[in-house]
């Protein structure tokens, strides 16, 4: 008995050497599922951000590239930025939002390409990097129900992708499938009955690539007849998933909107269920002088005589310190899928939209000024609620002929220290389900998540150990 427990004592010893010592790189270990992520042409100069997309909130590192880097360097450098968080994480229970995975398995390069586990549509790209031959992500991903068919639509930019690819995930990501489609593909049906989604826990995103390279990703939550932007995925060109910059002054500057990291005290999960704890949110600067400038994006294949209610979530940051007039605005107009997007001039109220209404007014569901403001929180803003003025917001009705809804914020401020910010959207189908839970109950909901959230953070903290 004596001999067999100091024989299993030098087993278990052995066996704490072998997991403890650096376990080898992804394209050392035979058998397992690689892909080369090679870079094409130049940096343009800015941030990139590599992404695991498997989850509601990603992993990520970051990396900031020089106006003329080479590809071979970037692919490198990335290597190296994900072997330093892999070796100081080794854990197999732990998590760390820039630890891609656990385990002390660490990549590598090979011909200048970055040599990384499992697949390609498992990876997005993201940050102010706009070289590289990253290809520009899909905006407006929406999604509809018909009958036991779930529909996806979006919109791709103008250069076109090799092919795309659908995500679709249920019960918390638990489940998922993928699907490859046409570059040119810009809608999918899925059968409910061939894939058992779960109709009231489903998300869904769609990512472009481009001579194997893989953009961001749009991202959609859809629950029952309600789908929200209830995403942790960092941005593009500074412009949220699915929204796209917009401005009367030109070209949008991508540098006067901000991905901002909304708990940069902790780096745990943090799972966006709801618009006021999702991890990243939207910053829009002044764009000074007269101009007008915000974010739009389109909600795609609604239904005709149905009515929605739009929630959103916005700041006015620390405007209240602002004396110069200013004005930030949410608006909403009814249109056609098919149809052109809004120009500019309407956003800024200054020409009709497409029901003929004109003015700073039109489409508008609720907006802010001096005086008029959110006191440096987040709030939820419903339509179907009396506004800031007193006004009655009307849901939105969808006439004959049209089955979009655009929804686009405005922003103007002359002083260039004013800043607001957003955090995504619901749109409800109160036609296909009435019985939505009141504002004052989702509003309610939402708090004590972020209350719960706070909380988990702060003990999180009170645990870590002091920096030696």
């Amino acid at each position: 008995m004596r001999f067999e427990r100091a024989h299993w004592y030098v087993i278990l010893a052995l066996a704490t050497i072998f997991l403890a010592r650096p376990q080898p790189g992804y394209s050392e270990r035979r058998g397992m599922a690689t892909w080369r992520l090679r870079f094409k042409d130049r940096a343009s100069g800015g941030t990139l951000m590599l992404a695991l997309n498997r989850n509601r909130t990603v992993k990520w590192v970051t990396v900031s590239t020089s106006e003329g880097e080479s590809p071979e360097s970037v692919a490198e450098r990335l290597a190296d930025t994900i072997n330093g968080y892999v070796s100081r994480d080794t854990e197999r229970s732990s998590y760390d939002r820039n630890t891609l995975w656990v385990g002390g398995y660490e990549v590598s390069t090979s011909d200048g390409a970055l040599v990384l586990p499992r697949g390609l549509t498992d990876y997005v790209l993201a940050g102010t990097e706009t070289g590289l031959g990253i290809p520009q992500p899909p905006t407006s991903l929406s999604s509809s129900s018909d009958g036991n068919k779930v529909v996806l639509r979006w919109i791709n930019p103008s250069t076109p992708y090799d092919f795309v690819f659908v995500k679709a995930y249920w019960r918390d990501f638990d489940n998922m499938f993928d699907e490859r489609l046409p570059g040119s593909a810009e809608s999918f049906v899925i059968d409910t009955g061939k894939i058992p989604l779960d109709s009231q826990n489903m998300d869904f995103r769609v990512i472009g690539v481009r001579d194997n390279i893989p953009s961001n990703a749009a991202s959609i939550h859809v629950s029952g007849s309600a789908q929200a932007e209830l995403d942790g995925i960092p941005f593009t060109s500074n412009v949220a998933p699915n929204w796209k910059a917009w401005t009367t002054d030109g070209k949008p500057d991508t540098s006067a909107f901000e991905c901002v990291d909304k708990y940069p005290q902790t780096r745990t999960y943090i799972n966006a269920k709801t618009l006021l704890t999702k991890p990243f949110y939207q910053v829009m600067k002044a764009p000074g002088g007269n101009a007008n400038h915000g974010i739009y994006r389109k909600f795609l294949g609604l239904t005709a005589g149905h009515t929605y209610r739009l929630t959103t979530c916005v700041s006015t940051l620390d405007m209240d310190s602002v004396t110069t007039p200013w004005s930030f605005s949410i608006c909403a107009a009814a249109g056609a899928s098919s149809g052109p997007s809004l120009t500019p001039q309407q956003m800024a109220g200054a020409a009709a939209l497409p029901n003929g209404t004109q003015g700073r007014k039109a489409g508008c569901v609720a907006s802010f000024a001096p005086g008029r403001t959110t006191k440096g929180q987040f709030n939820l803003v419903f339509t179907g609620e009396r506004n800031e003025q007193g006004e009655e917001v009307a849901h939105i009705t969808l006439p004959a002929g049209t089955d979009s809804i655009t929804i686009w914020l405005r922003f103007s401020c002359s002083d260039l220290n004013g800043k607001v910010a957003f955090s995504g959207v619901m749109l409800e189908d109160l036609t296909a389900n009435p019985n939505v839970p009141s504002p004052a109950e989702i509003r309610e909901k939402a708090y004590k998540a972020e209350d719960r959230l706070m909380r988990g953070i702060a003990g999180q903290l009170e645990r870590q150990p002091a920096p030696k």
